[in-house]
C-alpha cells in the first residue's frame, strides 16, 4: 500500500504544479515554485520515515528525501541564472548540460543500486533516536553531496558578478534577496553536514538542521515575494508603461466589469476597476454629442463582436478635445470566443489643430499661388509687350529697323547657303514733307498708318514690313524671284496710289504715291557667307540707288535691279 499512497502523493504534486505553471505568471514564478516544491519533498519524507519501524521502508523514504535535496543545488542554479539574467549566455542546450550532475545524483538517490548511496549498518536497531547513526553513506551520497555544494557555490559566484554590474536598484533587490536565501541554505546545509553526517557520533541524535533551513529561506523568499513583489517585474513594468501612455486604456471582462483603467483614461472619465461600464455610466460624464456617438459605436461593437472598430468622437471636458475610440476583443488560447474587450481613448486633439492648421495654410497658400499665378500671367503679357515694343514700330506698328537689320542678317545668310532666292523693296511716300507742312504732323502720322495698312494688304504673311526712317519703309520678301517680287511691287504701288484716305480738314481726301527700289537675288556667290553684313549693307545700297533713281524718274514709280 505505500507504493499507492506514495503514487498518489505524486498525482497530488503533479495537479499542484500544474494549477500555479499554467497560470499567467512570469517564469521567475514558475521556476522559484518549482524550487519551492523542491523544499517540500525534503521534510516530507524525512516525516513519512518517522512513522514506521519497517528498516527497508524507512530506507526507501530517507532515499526520496534525498532526491529532492540531490535536486535543491540545480533548482537554486537555474533560479538564479534566471534571475539575473544570464539566459543569452547560459542557453536552453548548456542549461541542460550543466543540470546533469544535480539529475544523475537524483536518479542515483532514488535507485540506489547496490546500496551504494545509502545503505543499513544494522537493521535490528533502527529507533529514531539512532536513525541516521545506522546508516552507511555510500560514494554516490558523496556524490550528491558535492555536486549540491558546488551548485550553490557557483550560484553565489554569479549573484556577486551580477552585484558588481550596473543593474538597477530593483534588480539589485531581486538578486540580494537570492543572496539572503542562498546564505541560509549554506550555513545550515553546512551544519547539517557536519553535525549529522560526519560527527553524527559524538551528538549521539539525529538534528533537522536542513529542514530548518530550507523552512526559513522559504520563509524569508516568500515573505519578501508577497511584501515587496520583488518577483512581479512584468507586472510592474506592464503598469509603469500602461501608466506612462498617453492612450486611455479600458480592460473589460467578458461581462463588460472594468479589469484595469490606466492613468490617461481616468483624465478622461471616472471610472473604478470592478464596476460595470455601461453608457449610462460615462453618459453623464460626457456631453450629449459625444455620449450619443460613443452609443451608437457600441451599438455597432455589440452587432459585430469580433471585428476590431473605431471612430472618431468630439469630447467638451475643460476644453475642446477630439479623441479616436477603438474597440479590440480579447481572445483565449482557442481565439474562437473574446473574454474580453480593450477600449483605447488616442487624444488626437493636437493632430486635429495641426490638420486644421495645415489646411488654413494649404488654403492660404493656394490663394497665395493663384495670386502669383495673376502676376505672371501679367508679367508675361508685360514681357510680351516690351518685347513687341523692342521690335516694333511705335507709330505704325510694323517692325522697326533694328529688327529688320537683325532678321535680314540671318536670312541673308541662309539663303545664300542654301540657295534660296529672295527680294528687298525700299519705298518712301513722294511729296510727305508738303503734306505734313500742309495738314500737320498728326495728319502725316495718319498718313503713313494709312499707307502702312494699304501696302500690309497687299503682301504675303512671309513678307517682313519694316519702317526704315521717317516716311521711308523696307520689306524683305522671302523665297521671292525677280517676276514675282517684281509682281508684289506694281501690287503694292497701285494699292498705295488708289488708297484715300481723310485729312480732318474739311473732310478733304488725301491719296499718296510712292517710290519704290526693288532688287532681288536669284544667283548665289558663297564668298558672300564670309561678311554677310557687308553684303546685306550692298543690297540695301543698290536698293537706296533704285529708289532715288525712281524719284528722279518723276515719282510714283518702281525701278527694279537685279544683283550682278
Amino acid at each position: 500500500m505505500i507504493w499507492l499512497d506514495f503514487g498518489v502523493f505524486i498525482v497530488l504534486f503533479g495537479l499542484f504544479f500544474y494549477i500555479f505553471t499554467a497560470n499567467s505568471i512570469t517564469l521567475l514564478h514558475k521556476i522559484y515554485l518549482g524550487l519551492h516544491s523542491v523544499f517540500m519533498v525534503w521534510p516530507l519524507f524525512q516525516s513519512i520515515a518517522h512513522t514506521t519501524d519497517d528498516p527497508q521502508y524507512k530506507l526507501f523514504y530517507l532515499s526520496c528525501s534525498y532526491v529532492s535535496l540531490s535536486l535543491i543545488g540545480v533548482g537554486w542554479f537555474i533560479f538564479i541564472v534566471v534571475l539575473t539574467g544570464q539566459t543569452p549566455v547560459i542557453r536552453a542546450r548548456r542549461l541542460a548540460l550543466l543540470s546533469a550532475p544535480g539529475l544523475l545524483s537524483a536518479l542515483f538517490a532514488f535507485v540506489n543500486p547496490y546500496g551504494m548511496f545509502l545503505s543499513l549498518k544494522d537493521k535490528s536497531d533502527m529507533s529514531d533516536r539512532f536513525l541516521t547513526a545506522q546508516l552507511e553513506n555510500g560514494p554516490f551520497f558523496w556524490f550528491m553531496v558535492t555536486q549540491v555544494l558546488l551548485y550553490l557555490c557557483v550560484s553565489f559566484f554569479i549573484v556577486a558578478y551580477t552585484l558588481r554590474k550596473d543593474v538597477s536598484s530593483r534588480h539589485k533587490k531581486l538578486v540580494r534577496t537570492a543572496l539572503n536565501g542562498l546564505y541560509v541554505l549554506i550555513v545550515f546545509g553546512l551544519a547539517d553536514l557536519f553535525i549529522n553526517i560526519i560527527f553524527i557520533g559524538y551528538f549521539g541524535s539525529y538534528y533537522p538542521i536542513i529542514s530548518v533551513g530550507i523552512a526559513i529561506a522559504s520563509l524569508y523568499l516568500v515573505h519578501v515575494i508577497t511584501k515587496h513583489r520583488v518577483l512581479d517585474i512584468i507586472e510592474n513594468v506592464r503598469k509603469d508603461i500602461m501608466n506612462t501612455m498617453s492612450t486611455g486604456i479600458i480592460v473589460l471582462d467578458e461581462n463588460d466589469v472594468i479589469i484595469e483603467v490606466n492613468k490617461a483614461m481616468r483624465t478622461v472619465l471616472k471610472l473604478r476597476i470592478g464596476e460595470r461600464f455601461t453608457h449610462e455610466a460615462i453618459a453623464s460624464q460626457l456631453p450629449k454629442l459625444a455620449a450619443e456617438e460613443l452609443e451608437s459605436f457600441f451599438a455597432e461593437q455589440r452587432l459585430r463582436p469580433l471585428e476590431r472598430l473605431e471612430m472618431e468622437i468630439t469630447l467638451h471636458l475643460d476644453k475642446q478635445n477630439y479623441a479616436v475610440v477603438q474597440y479590440a476583443p480579447i481572445f483565449g488560447h482557442k481565439k474562437r470566443v473574446p473574454i474580453g474587450r480593450l477600449l483605447t481613448f488616442h487624444d488626437i486633439t493636437q493632430l486635429r489643430l495641426l490638420l486644421e492648421e495645415t489646411n488654413s495654410q494649404n488654403e492660404l497658400l493656394h490663394i497665395r499661388n493663384r495670386e502669383l499665378m495673376v502676376m505672371q500671367d501679367e508679367l508675361s503679357q508685360a514681357n510680351k509687350k516690351l518685347q513687341s515694343m523692342a521690335i516694333t514700330d511705335s507709330l505704325t506698328g510694323c517692325f522697326n529697323r533694328r529688327y529688320l537689320l537683325q532678321q535680314l542678317e540671318q536670312e541673308v545668310a541662309v539663303n545664300i547657303k542654301n540657295g534660296v532666292p529672295f527680294s528687298i523693296f525700299l519705298f518712301d511716300i513722294d511729296l510727305f514733307k508738303q503734306i505734313n507742312d500742309k495738314y500737320g504732323h498728326l495728319v502725316g502720322d495718319e498718313v503713313l498708318c494709312g499707307t502702312v495698312d494699304a501696302v500690309r494688304g497687299s503682301l504675303r504673311l512671309t513678307d517682313v514690313l519694316a519702317r526704315y526712317g521717317g516716311e521711308e519703309f523696307t520689306v524683305y520678301l522671302p523665297h521671292t524671284n525677280r517676276e514675282q517680287a517684281d509682281l508684289i511691287a506694281d501690287m503694292v504701288k497701285e494699292a498705295v496710289e488708289h488708297n484715300v484716305m481723310n485729312s480732318g480738314n474739311g473732310n478733304q481726301p488725301i491719296s499718296v504715291t510712292i517710290s519704290m527700289g526693288v532688287v532681288s537675288i536669284d544667283q548665289f556667290d558663297q564668298r558672300v557667307l564670309d561678311d554677310p553684313k557687308a553684303f546685306l549693307r550692298e543690297l540695301l545700297s543698290l536698293a537706296d540707288a533704285a529708289l532715288y533713281e525712281a524719284k528722279y524718274n518723276g515719282r510714283n514709280q518702281v525701278v527694279k535691279r537685279k544683283l550682278a
